[in-house]
């Protein structure tokens, strides 16, 4: 399991930590409590994904506000180059979401304000 100890959480409205194995998870958890909207994570069925197989692991959380709820998905893989085949070959698009990759991890951005849907995006994108 992925712990954030002593890490400084606070003031974040997050405290998320991840189980994932793999060497960025503890880096996503970072952002992950750096989003504004408080998240919570729902079930996540990527098993049946196109290229599953080279997937380490995956998380998803929604926020829990009701005005512009937001979607944040994370694939854990062991490579740039499988997490962007994998965002290729599942056909990630959609009106207001977005995906892209930061290094071996693909993240999905999914939010009806295109605005803070980048925001979060950019966040992931590998502002720290």
């Amino acid at each position: 399991m992925i712990t954030l100890e002593g890490s400084n959480l606070s003031g974040m409205k997050n405290k998320i930590t991840l189980s994932i194995d793999h060497n960025n998870a503890k880096r996503m958890a970072y952002f992950l409590n750096a989003v504004e909207d408080e998240l919570k994570e729902i079930p996540f069925d990527w098993k049946n994904w196109a290229l599953a197989d080279r997937i380490v692991g995956a998380c998803k959380f929604f926020s829990t506000t009701t005005q512009d709820p937001l979607s944040i998905s994370l694939v854990f893989c062991d490579s740039y180059s499988d997490a962007n085949e994998i965002g290729k070959a599942n056909s990630l698009a959609f009106p207001q979401a977005k995906w892209s990759v930061n290094g071996d991890v693909l993240f999905f951005v999914a939010c009806d304000d295109k605005y803070k849907g980048n925001d979060v995006l950019s966040l992931f994108a590998g502002e720290e």
